[in-house]
């Protein structure tokens, strides 16, 4: 598989528009970060959890179809450890945790540039099976 252009048809749409971007995928396994920006906060001052949910989403999804076949979310779980207060940046790893014949999961770290841990998330897609990369 070509990850490298995996990771530009990663990077487009929804995900280039909130400022996402996928930096590294290999088989079952993605990282990508997010600059932040004042439109991504909340009226505390913090990070949108809604943000923190679509990079899990997005960067769990990238390295799911790293196995090939395209994916469709099923479900996420996010937990939020502490608020993203004063960060510059948010990175997000994904770890693979079971791969079926028509489903997969996967958890998400998403830490702040000190590495400080914000939100974990356990996300699970389906894969597409007509449609592969």
């Amino acid at each position: 598989m070509d990850y490298e252009k995996l990771k530009e048809i990663r990077n487009v749409g929804f995900i280039r528009e909130v400022g996402m971007k996928t930096t590294e995928i290999s088989e079952g396994y993605a990282k990508g970060e997010q600059e932040l920006r004042p439109e991504h906060g909340n009226p505390i001052g913090s990070i949108h959890g809604g943000e923190l949910l679509t990079m899990a989403d997005t960067i769990g999804g990238a390295a799911a179809v790293s196995r090939g076949p395209y994916v469709k979310t099923v479900s996420g779980d996010i937990h939020y450890l502490r608020s993203a207060m004063e960060c510059k940046k948010l990175i997000g790893e994904s770890r693979e945790i079971k791969i079926g014949k028509n489903m997969c999961v996967y958890d998400v770290m998403i830490t702040d540039e000190t590495g400080r841990e914000i939100a974990l998330a356990t996300m699970t897609y389906y894969y597409l099976q007509d449609i592969c990369i």
